[in-house]
């Protein structure tokens, strides 16, 4: 009885473990989408949150929405003042907007 109790114990603590994991592993990256004037690569022309609807579509020239971890507008110019254009268009290359 006290070994299957303390074989319960590590099953509990191991599923409390791997559940904490879990959350510190998700995804954490953040929506931007861009206002439509100047270079992708300048954080000023990028709005937290995601797009209007009805605004990406899969063709365009122009970026429209990115997924990136970059929670805020100083993390956004950090990570984009490592790129080209060319490269933000990479980021998401099936939103974009004409």
């Amino acid at each position: 009885m006290k070994k299957l109790k303390v074989n319960l114990m590590m099953v509990l603590a191991l599923v409390i473990g791997v559940a904490t994991m879990s959350f510190k592993l998700a995804d954490t990256d953040t929506a931007w989408h861009y206002d439509g004037s100047g270079s992708y690569t300048d954080a000023n022309n990028w709005i937290l949150g995601s797009a209007p609807s009805n605004t990406c579509q899969v063709g365009g020239t122009k970026p429209c929405e990115i997924e990136v971890d970059a929670p805020t507008k100083p993390d956004l110019e950090e990570l984009l003042s490592n790129m080209d254009d060319q490269q933000v268009l990479d980021l998401n290359s099936v939103s974009r907007r004409f």
